[in-house]
């Protein structure tokens, strides 16, 4: 059983339980909501985001704060991308809900917890659950090895112009490509992808499991070698997490819609 550091309470503990959960986006009431359904015990369970903790919903600063408080461990996701480049002035701000985590007294030590947020990462199997990694939206058709990519991505984590690099833009925003790996902007549904590309996952031949999100449109569903999490709370769908040892799926529905 992994061995996990409890943020709250300052010690060590044994991981009884680990979530991951879809693109919460801003989203603090749905969160709140989940954590309850699921009865999250910070110190004995882990709850990591596939990426997406903040913007487009209504309190990304709430959202921040009550996952540094539960000790919430995530990746990158591109909204994540997006407020950390706009914050440091790096990026044009465009129709975001960032002004209160911007302006809050401890933005900076909130984003720069974002900033330490790696691309990619390995979950073993937990108590029979399946072998998975994590990513935010997926992984290119070349990259066999994912702990070498993942290595080499994580060693130039440091440079100046890493939240720019094509690793980054792939893994946060891919859902169509071709065999090759070249991108296709979308943002339909999987039956949707334009001409020369397809799912990204149709390119997948790894054994360990792929959990992602960002693809909205997609909404959840479960794949031979890939599971989706992203269930479009922002949008009025719903707050889905999956527990990786049981095999289990909760959801929570959002508490309006249109936004």
């Amino acid at each position: 059983m992994a061995a996990a550091q409890d943020q709250r309470y300052g010690r060590r503990s044994e991981v009884r339980v680990r979530w991951l959960v879809g693109d919460i986006q801003g989203c603090a009431k749905e969160l709140e909501r989940l954590i309850e359904a699921i009865r999250f015990d910070p110190a004995r369970d882990q709850l990591w985001s596939v990426g997406d903790l903040i913007n487009r919903g209504p309190d990304s600063l709430a959202v921040l704060r009550l996952w540094r408080e539960i000790g919430g461990r995530a990746v990158l996701g591109n909204h994540d991308i997006y407020g950390l480049r706009a914050f440091a002035d790096r990026s044009r701000r465009k129709f975001d809900t960032l002004d209160a985590l911007f302006d809050a007294p401890d933005a900076e030590k909130l984003l720069a917890g974002l900033r330490r947020l790696s691309l990619l990462v390995h979950l073993p199997s937990l108590d029979g659950g399946p072998d998975t990694w994590v990513v935010h939206a997926g992984v290119h058709p070349h990259w066999s090895d994912l702990e070498v990519v993942a290595e080499r991505i994580q060693a130039t984590r440091d440079d100046p112009g890493w939240l720019e690099s094509p690793d980054v833009a792939f893994a946060t925003r891919v859902r169509c490509c071709d065999a090759d790996g070249t991108r296709v902007k979308h943002s339909g549904g999987i039956d949707s992808c334009p001409a020369g590309s397809r799912p990204w996952d149709d390119f997948y031949r790894g054994a360990a499991l792929i959990v992602h999100g960002h693809w909205a449109q997609r909404g959840y569903y479960r794949g031979e070698r890939t599971l989706g999490l992203d269930s479009g709370c922002v949008y009025g769908g719903r707050l889905t997490a999956w527990c990786q040892q049981e095999d289990r799926v909760v959801s929570v529905p959002a508490v309006s819609s249109g936004r």
